[in-house]
């Protein structure tokens, strides 16, 4: 494992199409991998004969889709964290609320987003295996960022919940009524 890291410290990952391994951090096509610390022609091996030999020394071979929002998941966690601990720091409590508020909206809007466009796939032509599993993942990763939010504030009396649009430009949180 270590070899094959060394190995492909310098090299550029080429386009992913359907499957990756993650080496030194980045994610490559697995017939890339073997092919450069092997040397080998990649029309001798087969994609999934390379991941099995990754696989037996140690990487993680996984489908490239679900790897991708995996990992955009993650950095849209990391970017909202990054934004309200700068707005904190800078601007106090209530700003820091909002901007959490903010943050945790757009993550989960554009999360609902994807989830009601596969929904309305399921409609139609319906979902590929590897859609049906991104949609599960997306659901969950929804339900995560939620619950982690909600424990975040427990207590504090900060309601952290995004706010929604009710009509026409009037913004509402969730749990308000109009008179």
């Amino acid at each position: 494992m270590q070899e094959v890291e060394a190995r492909m410290i310098d090299a550029d990952p080429e386009p992913i199409q359907k499957h990756t391994v993650v080496v030194n951090g980045r994610m490559f096509p697995p017939k890339q991998v073997l092919g450069h610390v092997t040397g080998w022609d990649r029309t001798t091996f087969t994609t999934m004969e390379a991941q099995r030999v990754l696989s037996r020394i140690g990487f993680d071979c996984l489908d490239a889709r679900a790897e991708r929002f995996r990992g955009l998941g993650q950095s849209v966690m990391d970017a909202a964290r990054d934004s309200v601990q700068g707005a904190m720091t800078d601007h106090g409590d209530a700003r820091f609320a909002r901007g959490f508020s903010a943050a945790a909206g757009i993550a989960l809007r554009q999360i609902q987003k994807r989830l009601n466009e596969l929904r309305e796939q399921m409609k139609g032509e319906g979902l590929s295996q590897a859609e049906q599993a991104f949609y599960a993942h997306l659901d969950e990763l929804k339900a995560e960022i939620e619950a982690d939010c909600g424990r975040f504030w427990r207590g504090s009396g900060v309601d952290w919940r995004p706010l929604q649009p009710v009509a026409k430009g009037v913004i509402r949180r969730t749990d308000e009524t109009g008179s």
